[in-house]
């Protein structure tokens, strides 16, 4: 009887690897003490609605977008909020430039934040931050999700159209809105919002944009 067999191939350099290219990075965390902010941030936001001149639906259902200029606000909450943005922005940025990160952080970052409350069913259809660096929502008040599974989740849109033309997308990540928990990614990335549950029940965040010092350059 005869049998075949198979020569193993010859090592002759490094073993091949998978390269992964253009991975998408996502920041999230739960921060300690945002219990001690949360009431002071949701009785502002409210408050401040009231009276803001620019408060109004921008493209979402059911959704007051308000306090734009809330990083001015002198408020020890606020200024919390603004130490937690920089805690994002300096993972993000450590993670694509790794050691030279720390050149572009001190360089200086210019941030704005607003405040979004989500009524009864309310959402909002996907997008993007074009013009900023990084996006971010830090969550005040998560509303109740009624007997939705997903009510008010935020989903991650998979950025390659030929990928999805193609079904070789996994689909959207979806990140539930807990009190205290900060979600961040690049400006680009598509993202949408879940419907709040029907009810009398509030959904209120705050989102950020991020965009670096446009006057640094390597050679400054």
């Amino acid at each position: 009887m005869t049998t075949a067999t198979t020569a193993r191939p010859t090592r002759t350099g490094p073993a091949a690897r998978p390269l992964l290219a253009w991975g998408t990075p996502v920041y999230q965390a739960d921060f300690q003490g945002a219990g001690q902010y949360n009431p002071t941030l949701r009785e502002m936001i409210l408050e401040a609605e009231k009276t803001d001149p620019d408060a109004a639906l921008f493209g979402g259902i059911n959704a007051v977008k308000s306090s734009q200029n809330m990083l001015t606000w002198n408020q020890p909450a606020i200024a919390w909020i603004r130490a937690r943005i920089t805690d994002a922005v300096t993972a993000l940025t450590r993670a694509e430039l790794c050691q030279a990160a720390s050149e572009v952080i001190s360089c200086g970052i210019q941030a704005e934040a607003w405040a979004v409350v989500y009524r009864s069913g309310g959402s909002l259809r996907p997008h993007t931050h074009h013009d900023s660096a990084w996006s971010g929502v830090y969550y005040v008040e998560a509303g109740d999700p009624g007997n939705s599974r997903d009510a008010g989740y935020l989903q991650l849109l998979d950025p390659r159209p030929a990928a999805i033309a193609r079904h070789a997308s996994t689909g959207a990540q979806r990140i539930r809105p807990v009190p205290g928990r900060m979600v961040a990614f690049p400006g680009w990335l598509p993202h949408s919002v879940q419907a709040t549950a029907t009810g009398s029940s509030l959904r209120i965040c705050i989102a950020w944009n991020v965009a670096y010092d446009k006057t640094w350059s390597p050679a400054s």
